[in-house]
């Protein structure tokens, strides 16, 4: 058996192209890359709670100047730079919305449910 074997060496940027905090990006890029297959709207939803989800994705995407129907695999590092830009700004303005999780309101509708349906099971 043959094997081909190779070295890759990388040089990072000097100045990075999108001048935003690595985590700020890592967040933004996560959420778009969660739901590959979707369009990209439904993953930067889950940057926003869910009650002002539909009104912040809407803002983000227009204020990007990004189609919401394009799929995470066909936005260009420019669409990433624009969207960290602008969900930069919406957390400056909101400085609780970097820290919001969408998985953390998740498991707290659930354990409410989970709770509801075990009070009403009881009264039976």
């Amino acid at each position: 058996m043959k094997v081909d074997v190779g070295v890759v060496h990388f040089t990072p940027l000097t100045q990075p192209r999108i001048a935003q905090p690595f985590k700020l990006v890592e967040k933004v890029v996560q959420n778009v890359f969660q739901f590959r297959r979707k369009f990209c709207h439904r993953g930067l939803g889950m940057l926003f709670p869910e009650t002002q989800r539909l009104e912040s994705t809407g803002k983000l995407l227009e204020l990007a100047d990004v189609d919401p129907t394009l799929r995470p695999r066909q936005l260009s590092v420019s669409h990433f730079k624009n969207l960290c830009d602008v969900y930069r700004k919406m957390c400056d303005e909101d400085p609780h919305l970097f820290a919001y999780n969408f998985r953390e309101e998740l498991k707290k509708n659930k354990s409410k449910f989970q709770e509801k349906d075990d009070t009403e099971r009881y009264r039976l």
